[in-house]
């Protein structure tokens, strides 16, 4: 009885791992073919999803004559959001996307992604990582295991606030912030809250039970996840974002055709950009919906601006510094995106 147990055991699992796995490709009258995996943590309506990988998807498919196709996995499916890229490592999936910031050391020298007061949005912080990463040797060794189809930045992060408004660098003194990463734990301990670690997921209950006071967060979840529900007051000051990618297993991205090759690099041309653009229009409309429900949306001023970029002047230094202590070119890296930040 055991023996026919493993059996069946052993059949239902190649068959999951068939329906939820890595690339198959054969040979028919017009070439070879690829039926490709691409996961992702986002749900299917998320505006990455909708206007930029299902774009993707049609692009390939059409561009080859439908040998090349792409079966999407979003939410999760395949993996949690910290294990895409090991995902595409181990040939579980043939494509992923996720934050880099997910798999803690692995790249350290891309984190410059991740610092504050980089860029203004989501386009310009993507053309910067994506320049960098093409720029510098020492990124592309941190992405060896895989092939990356494109690098791109997340949204910028403003603080969400259950109650209090955060006019001045004072009002943060004491609060308790989501904080969606190691880095901005620092950035926040250095503006005087006190940093809570927590995924996107959690922050609806935490800002609505007192969990926290206020989140770190793209304003777009204001309208995709309904933080307007639990959120008073937005303080716009774009803070930071988390550096993301889009690769592939490098495996498959070998066994494809040269001409098949060139098909798939011709649709990844500007995707880079093209992602930060739809993070950007969702933030749009978060900021729309914002202002439909009756939060309040703060700007800092100039002057109260640079006190918040001299608070957190200290955690560049020390990320150049760590930087530089693992033989990495820490500060020629900051120096040469703030120099992009500033052709922007």
């Amino acid at each position: 009885m055991k023996k026919y147990f493993a059996i069946a055991l052993l059949f239902v699992t190649m068959m999951f791992m068939t329906a939820c796995g890595s690339s198959s490709s054969s040979e028919d009258g017009g070439g070879k073919t690829y039926n490709l995996s691409f996961s992702h943590f986002w749900p299917s309506h998320h505006i990455v999803h909708t206007d930029v990988i299902e774009k993707f998807k049609a692009e390939l498919e059409e561009a080859s004559d439908g040998r090349i196709t792409l079966d999407l996995f979003p939410l999760n499916q395949l993996g949690n959001a910290d294990e895409q890229f090991n995902l595409v490592v181990d040939g579980s999936a043939d494509m992923a996307l996720s934050v880099h910031g997910y798999t803690p050391g692995k790249f350290p020298l891309t984190s410059v992604g991740d610092l504050p007061f980089i860029a203004k949005n989501a386009e310009e912080g993507s053309k910067i990582l994506q320049q960098l990463y093409e720029e510098f040797p020492e990124l592309q060794e941190e992405h060896a295991e895989v092939t990356p189809l494109w690098l791109f930045s997340g949204e910028q992060v403003q603080i969400l606030s259950a109650k209090k408004p955060i006019e001045k660098l004072e009002d943060l003194k004491g609060l308790k912030v989501r904080s969606p990463n190691p880095l901005m734990s620092e950035i926040l301990q250095a503006l005087g809250a006190v940093p809570i670690s927590m995924p996107m997921n959690d922050v609806y209950e935490a800002l609505n039970k007192g969990v926290v006071d206020a989140a770190m967060a793209g304003i777009s979840a204001v309208n995709d996840m309904k933080l307007y529900e639990v959120t008073k007051h937005i303080t716009m000051v774009n803070m930071a974002a988390n550096s993301m990618f889009v690769v592939m297993n490098t495996d498959v991205y070998n066994s494809m055709d040269e001409a098949d090759r060139e098909i798939l690099l011709n649709a990844i041309k500007d995707k880079s950009a093209e992602t930060g653009q739809a993070l950007d229009r969702a933030s749009q409309l978060g900021i729309d919906k914002a202002k439909e429900v009756g939060i309040t949306l703060i700007e800092l001023p100039d002057d109260e601006l640079a006190r918040w970029k001299e608070a957190v002047q200290p955690v560049i230094d020390k990320w150049i510094k760590d930087m530089e202590a693992k033989g990495l070119p820490g500060k020629e890296v900051y120096e040469r995106a703030m120099e992009l930040s500033a052709q922007n």
